[in-house]
């Protein structure tokens, strides 16, 4: 099951980045900001925040849409939920 909602999670992004990759990217530039920091370049430092902040958004929002899919892959078909069973 994980195979196929990796291949539906991919074909719903079309062609747009994983959550992961948004991270690292993240990760990256957070790396750099942290450099400007040190080196008080406040003009690196604000656009590197700028861009931090988007990169941050964009992984969020991957991540919501990749947990949709995969929770609607494993939602009962019929759209009934026992509430009375534990989760």
């Amino acid at each position: 099951m994980i195979g196929d909602a990796d291949s539906i999670i991919e074909e719903f992004l079309d062609g747009a980045p994983r959550a992961e990759t948004w991270s690292k990217l993240r990760e990256a530039l957070a790396f750099r900001l942290e450099a400007a920091r040190r080196e008080g370049d406040t003009a690196q430092i604000e656009q590197l925040e700028q861009q931090v902040a988007a990169l941050a958004q964009e992984e969020a929002i991957t991540r919501f849409v990749e947990d949709s899919v995969r929770v609607t892959l494993v939602r009962p078909r019929g759209g009934e939920f026992d509430f009375d069973d534990e989760f």
